[in-house]
């Protein structure tokens, strides 16, 4: 399980890429996160954190996502009034697949 708690104040999203800058959205306008072959500008200790973690992050959610299909698996097998709701949930959960 991974430690949410050292992401607390990131910059939020939607980021984007303008040449080798990240920004983030304000009124319409960028404001510079950080360069890649520059000084960072803005990007403190939780943006960093968040950004070094982004692949233990997907790999934590692809995780998540493979157990509820485990889940599904099992429920689908049970005989109660409540399996299809259930179920129902449980897709719902992973649809953005």
């Amino acid at each position: 399980m991974i430690d949410t708690d050292k992401y607390e104040g990131h910059k939020t999203a939607p980021w984007r890429w303008f040449g080798n800058i990240v920004l983030v959205d304000a009124d319409n306008y960028g404001l510079p996160l950080f360069e890649l072959n520059g000084e960072p500008t803005e990007l403190d200790r939780p943006d960093k954190q968040l950004i070094t973690d982004a692949p233990l992050l997907l790999e934590e959610v692809k995780r998540l996502r493979e157990g509820i299909k485990q889940l599904i698996v099992k429920v689908e097998g049970m005989s109660t009034g409540y399996r299809k709701p259930i179920v129902k949930a449980l897709k719902e959960m992973i649809h953005n697949e």
